[in-house]
């Protein structure tokens, strides 16, 4: 049985924050330093308490009852009236990276926002990452982000809803994300 087969993908609770916590901080301290490490750590400890199933989404991965991948999926509310999530931070287990686990948490993703009937689900990252699972670049003229951007190449989008929408308003995003700093 190969390793994606075996991985399960769920929805997640607020009592793991901690544990969600360290998890984020181990994988990003590997890979881009202590210093965003305890950026994203402190911000994944926020989200994982405001967990609710509607503004804050938790998604987990796991093996065998061990978390080897992680994900948010948290509200952006345009005065528009759009359903439009933003999927930020994504995590892959340091031992279980270039598997597939993150594409398949993301595919995840996807497959419950459509069944909630959202229009489109965002990311703020790496495009040659995340256009492996859909996901476009987009003009801030359109689809516009929360705050400036340090790096606008990475404000991308996936289509969820066939709708034609048209967005002129900033998002309202949820409070552990209002820090200009992360963006």
């Amino acid at each position: 049985m190969s390793l994606k087969a075996t991985c399960k993908f769920s929805l997640t609770r607020t009592n793991k924050s901690k544990y969600i916590q360290l998890f984020f901080k181990k994988v990003f301290t590997k890979y881009e330093g202590k210093k965003e490490g305890n950026i994203v750590s402190r911000l994944s400890f926020k989200l994982a308490k405001l967990i609710d199933g509607k503004n804050v989404i938790g998604i987990e991965a796991k093996i065998k009852n061990k978390i080897v991948g992680y994900t948010f999926l948290t509200k952006l509310q345009y005065k528009e009236g759009y359903l439009i999530y933003l999927l930020a931070p994504v995590a892959v287990d340091n031992n279980f990276q270039n598997k597939g686990i993150g594409k398949k948490i993301i595919q995840f993703a996807l497959k419950y926002l459509k069944k909630q009937k959202v229009d489109l689900l965002m990311t703020y990252g790496d495009p040659s990452y995340y256009s492996k699972s859909g996901f476009k670049k987009t003009n801030l003229s359109l689809i516009p982000a929360p705050y400036k951007l340090s790096q606008p190449i990475g404000w991308l989008v996936n289509k969820i809803s066939p709708k034609r929408l048209k967005i002129k308003s900033k998002p309202k995003c949820v409070l552990p994300f209002r820090n200009k700093k992360l963006w």
